[in-house]
């Protein structure tokens, strides 16, 4: 092991200073998001919770990053790969030279600090629009001369400027005729706009720079820039990041007038899902059109669970890498094999089970083939009793029948292996996990779905466990039959202590807690009595509740907009668990000749009330249920037993 600190608590996008780091950090997969989106000629919106990767996503395409990549990928295999990637997406050309000039700038509070100047509101947004041109303006000058290898601000005489101007350019930028005018007349209104904020007296409206509007959004546009006399070969891209920071006032007006304008210049913009009004959050595509891309993180790889799953291992492998001198594979310290402990366990399940079904069902002739199918099985003892939990489920599917099997008393192994799915066998594992205690949440699979699509949350996890594996390996230091590896339980129990933090710091973290826990609760606790059922009805259990999409609707258009309607509390609560990564949805699923807005827990607090971790499996509620349920919580007795 090289070092003491834990490689998963750094994210790639934290390395802005280091592009080799970034770039050992970063993961390939993630480009997928841009497979079916055409990409360039359009407005690309990234929106994701905390940590989905939307930064980091962003860096990979700035100048710098590219060029040490183009650098390296003769002797770098992994910058290699990102090579070939970005070329698929014509980052780079034919001839492996950067085909983009791309600037990213990360909002700060400073912007809306301009809320708080004694100006009217058409001016505060003017003062807005003219710094934030200003930005793009020294930004995207500086993107260029990076790309193509050139001083800044020394060499910038060599771009000059098209006559063909959009009427909304500045007066004062029409006489400008190359770039080290623009980034002069750019510095000096930057620093006049700085200390007249800065002052202590009015500022005075008709001083501020730049006109009403984003105007460099098609002033800066590659069509329009020359240089050294010959046209600019470089697509022109401005990354706005962190919008959410800006206020609700200019964060509306950014995006409807970079919506509304189409810019000539690429222009991708970020921001977590917070920023969201509740009536975008609860509308599929909000702002999207045929020349918007709106591209939400999670539920990118909310359809694609392999995908991300892959990713996933791809972003711990490289952090392990990290730690140890030799390549290794982070699911290898992640054991599925049940320790010592749990022998004895199990062997004892085994023999309970196995004796329950025999004495319940034993003496009825149509499950012999059955019970005589599973009675045969040479797996180990944990697959065997696996197998007979499973048995114990179907058997009591089928003896609960209304109308009972005519036509043939018996029915033999081919009847059991098609009803004996994955599904029926996780919610055995469910039971016996409830019933035994034995391990559940365990394994890289599981550790990716408990992420539910968000790569940061993934990170938090994969952490902790690897902190315990470093500690391993300081005790394996000192001995060496010291495993490295963690066992089930172990990786079970680090989970639910990071469940158990994070529920915790909910209740600083996030608004109307006390209502948000109570539907948090009430609909795990409500999940969890109809997944343990006996008969496992829609294995491998439900972890999510349903509204129709006529209630969705209703909450959107009328009832978000009257704060005295009696739901309006419920339908702020929804968006805040959405808003705050508590709750996954999906709208227009097709179900029973309705369509459903599904609302999903969040993977992570499936652990907390024992649920599993698929997706699909759902019940339907009305509104009147929920506000029940934040009202005075759910009241129901549990239907497990065996």
């Amino acid at each position: 092991m090289r070092v003491d600190i834990n490689p998963f608590y750094t994210r790639a996008s934290d390395n802005f200073d280091s592009e080799e780091k970034f770039i050992k950090l970063f993961s390939p997969e993630i480009l997928s998001v841009f497979a079916e989106h055409p990409i360039w000629n359009a407005v690309n919106i990234l929106r994701s919770s905390p940590g989905g990767g939307k930064t980091t996503l962003l860096k990979i395409f700035t100048p710098r990053v590219l060029a040490a990549i183009k650098s390296t990928k003769n002797h770098d295999d992994h910058a290699k790969d990102l090579f070939g990637y970005l070329s698929d997406l014509r980052v780079f050309d034919s001839k492996g030279n950067s085909a983009i000039a791309s600037s990213l700038m990360s909002f700060s509070e400073e912007y809306t600090t301009l809320e708080y100047l004694h100006l009217k509101e058409d001016q505060k947004l003017r003062l807005f629009c003219s710094a934030l041109n200003i930005r793009i303006v020294l930004s995207v000058l500086n993107s260029i001369c990076v790309t193509k290898e050139m001083s800044y601000p020394g060499d910038l005489k060599r771009i000059t400027i098209s006559e063909q101007l959009n009427s909304d350019v500045p007066v004062e930028l029409r006489s400008l005729k190359n770039g080290r005018e623009l980034f002069e007349w750019a510095s000096v209104a930057e620093e006049r706009i700085t200390d007249q904020i800065n002052s202590i007296y009015t500022i005075d409206p008709t001083s501020i720079a730049g006109g009403d509007s984003f105007y460099t959004l098609d002033f800066l546009t590659s069509s329009n820039l020359r240089l050294d006399g010959s046209p600019l070969d470089l697509r022109v891209i401005v990354m706005l990041d962190d919008v959410q920071n800006l206020s609700s006032t200019q964060r509306n007006f950014l995006l409807q007038s970079i919506i509304n304008r189409r810019p000539s210049v690429n222009t991708w913009v970020s921001e977590r899902l917070k920023a969201l009004t509740m009536d975008e959050l609860l509308s599929e595509g909000s702002l999207a059109g045929r020349d918007n891309n709106i591209i939400v993180l999670e539920n990118f790889w909310a359809k694609r669970f392999g995908q991300f799953e892959k990713f996933s291992k791809s972003v711990a492998n490289r952090r392990v890498e990290v730690a140890f001198e030799n390549k290794t594979d982070f699911a290898s310290f992640l054991s599925t094999k049940m320790s010592n402990k749990y022998v004895s366990i199990i062997k004892d399940a085994l023999q309970k089970v196995e004796a329950r079904i025999k004495n319940n069902y034993g003496s009825k002739s149509k499950y012999l083939p059955w019970i005589k199918s599973v009675d045969e099985i040479t797996d180990d003892d944990y697959e065997k009793l696996i197998e007979w939990r499973a048995l114990e489920i179907l058997i009591f599917r089928d003896s609960n029948k209304k109308q009972q099997t005519l036509a043939f008393e018996e029915l033999d192994e081919e009847a059991l292996e098609l009803q004996n799915g994955n599904d029926v066998k996780v919610a055995a594992q469910l039971f016996l996990h409830e019933e035994f205690k034995i391990p559940f949440y365990y394994g890289i699979s599981t550790i990716c779905r408990l992420a539910s699509s968000n790569i940061e949350q993934f990170l938090n996890i994969a952490g902790q466990l690897f902190d315990v594996i470093q500690t391993n390996g300081v005790k394996r230091i000192i001995d060496s039959n010291h495993q490295l590896a963690l066992e089930p339980e172990k990786q079970e129990d680090v989970i639910k202590k990071i469940v158990n933090v994070r529920w915790k710091h909910l209740s600083t973290n996030v608004p109307m807690f006390d209502s948000v826990k109570k539907v948090m609760d009430s609909i795990g606790e409500y999940c969890y009595t109809e997944t343990y059922v006996p008969n496992a009805w829609n294995s491998p259990g439900i972890n999510g509740i349903a509204i129709t999409m006529a209630q969705r609707s209703e909450i959107k258009d009328k009832i978000l907009k009257d704060k005295n309607n009696p739901y309006y509390n419920l339908a702020r609560c929804l968006t805040i668990c959405i808003s705050y990564n508590l709750i996954d949805y999906k709208l227009n699923y097709k179900c029973k000749g309705k369509e459903w807005m599904i609302l999903y827990l969040n993977r992570i607090y499936c652990a907390k009330y024992k649920l599993p971790l698929n997706n699909g499996k759902f019940k339907e509620k009305t509104l009147k249920d929920l506000l029940g349920w934040m009202t005075n919580g759910v009241n129901i007795q549990s239907k497990f037993k065996v």
